[in-house]
């Protein structure tokens, strides 16, 4: 009898601590973390050159970046990179003889090499980040992705001051313009983050 007790005793320990391991946190613990991770990336955003640009495109990931500084830079960029891609395949719809004049697309070419340049220049950014970690020079890999990401910067204000020279119709414009400078604001505050890095 006195066996029989000492394996209820046991399975049923046994039982609870499985259960204590393999339960969830509560709705109001999860709450918390996401409020602690989303105040995070507030914080980060509020010092930035365009705050509202930052908080919109990175709050969304708060629960991938959680406490992480430099998780938060590599977002940063990796967000602005999509955005970059995205407005060139825009601009190269924009760009096709059907849609502009000859004049039109010429100037178009530039912005679109332009944004070319950007695209390339985040990408190295990322990459050189991406071997922060390992490298025993951390502020020679910090200094190169900050030398890209100032890099890209200048490209997309390249394309904007080129159309702004030129006699490109206000439509297409008003369409480049307002993608580029979100893709430069995204890049300026990616900077802004990066140049805070400590590590």
């Amino acid at each position: 009898m006195a066996q029989i007790n000492f394996l209820s005793l046991f399975f049923l320990t046994f039982n609870v601590v499985a259960m204590a391991k393999t339960t969830p946190l509560s709705s109001s613990s999860t709450t918390n973390i996401n409020k602690t991770y989303n105040n995070f990336i507030k914080t980060s955003c509020n010092n930035t050159t365009y705050p509202t640009v930052c908080l919109t495109s990175l709050l969304p990931y708060a629960t991938v970046v959680k406490l992480n500084r430099l998780r938060l830079v590599k977002k940063s960029l990796s967000v602005t990179l999509k955005y970059a891609s995205a407005t060139q395949s825009t601009i190269s719809n924009l760009a096709k003889p059907k849609n502009i004049s000859k004049g039109n697309a010429a100037v178009l070419k530039d912005c679109i090499e332009d944004i070319q340049d950007s695209i390339g220049e985040i990408k190295d950014s990322l990459n050189a980040l991406s071997n922060l970690k390992s490298s025993k020079n951390k502020k020679f890999v910090i200094s190169n992705a900050q030398t890209w990401t100032s890099a890209a910067i200048t490209d997309e204000y390249s394309c904007t001051d080129g159309i702004s020279d030129e006699d490109v119709s206000p439509a297409v414009k008003k369409k480049i313009r307002n993608g580029i400078l979100r893709i430069a604001r995204m890049s300026s505050n990616a900077l802004y983050l990066l140049n805070h890095l400590k590590y």
